[in-house]
């Protein structure tokens, strides 16, 4: 790692219970990461549920491909509302 990247990062103190800190040896050796890059990539996964995400473009173009499709009363019942 540069210096460069370091000085980005910011360091973080775990303290694991002795089979936590097996398994972590076990799973980072598995997949064939540090196991600083394992608990990085697993934080990643999990904290991605917290960032904001814009809402998608695409809306505007599947309604336009629904009305090519059909009319979505079919799909739904005519009396629905």
């Amino acid at each position: 790692m540069t210096s460069m990247a370091l000085a980005m990062k910011r360091a973080t103190t775990l303290a694991l219970d002795p089979e936590m800190d097996a398994l972590l040896t076990i799973a980072a050796r598995r997949r064939g990461v540090s196991r600083a890059e394992f608990v990085r990539q697993q934080l990643a996964l999990v904290l991605d549920q917290y960032r904001r995400h814009p809402h998608p473009r695409a809306a505007g173009i599947v309604r336009r491909r629904l009305a090519e499709r059909g009319d979505e009363r079919e799909l739904f019942g005519r009396g629905s509302r």
